[in-house]
């Protein structure tokens, strides 16, 4: 899911080892408390019945992306800006690679405030297109640990640097 400050309640089927169809008179469905900020959830089906056991599974509510406004080249390098997203987030990740498809070369790097709107990128090659994107995230504690959600990259944006 996506955060859009309503709370999640994810349908859930259940079936048995021949994949097939379990009625929901055999099981119960617990879900935790809160289920509408950025984090992930455990739901827990207890088996009745015919069945005995139960089986826990977790989903995710990730934060909401964001998108680059403009990229501007500069001297060995280029500035990139995108729209501020400070609701249930932490900070933004940038990414920039010279493959338009961002399957190989690529960096990132962290801004770790989430009211900070841009990034300058320098030491990199003159006159070489550089494609860029960013997408929030948000560090949540799951299970006493501290566990970064993303959002989907934005859309990618080409700039080719100065000389």
């Amino acid at each position: 899911y996506t955060y859009d400050g309503k709370g999640k309640k994810p349908s859930v089927t259940v079936k048995d080892s021949k994949g097939n169809k379990i009625g929901s008179q055999y099981y119960t469905v617990s879900y935790p408390s809160g289920r509408k900020n950025v984090g992930k959830y455990t739901v827990k089906v207890t088996f009745k019945g015919n069945y005995i056991g139960s089986k826990s599974t977790t989903f995710a509510i990730k934060p909401k992306g964001t998108s680059v406004s403009k990229v501007t080249a500069a001297k060995k390098g280029f500035k990139v800006t995108w729209k501020k997203q400070t609701t249930q987030t932490t900070g933004y990740e940038v990414q920039y690679s010279t493959a338009s498809n961002f399957k190989k070369g690529n960096k990132t790097v962290t801004v770790s405030k989430n009211k900070t709107t841009s990034k300058s990128v320098s030491k990199l090659s003159a006159k070489k297109k550089y494609y860029v994107r960013v997408r929030t995230y948000k560090t949540v504690k799951v299970n006493g640990k501290n566990v970064k959600l993303y959002s989907g990259w934005s859309k990618a944006k080409s700039v080719t640097t100065k000389k």
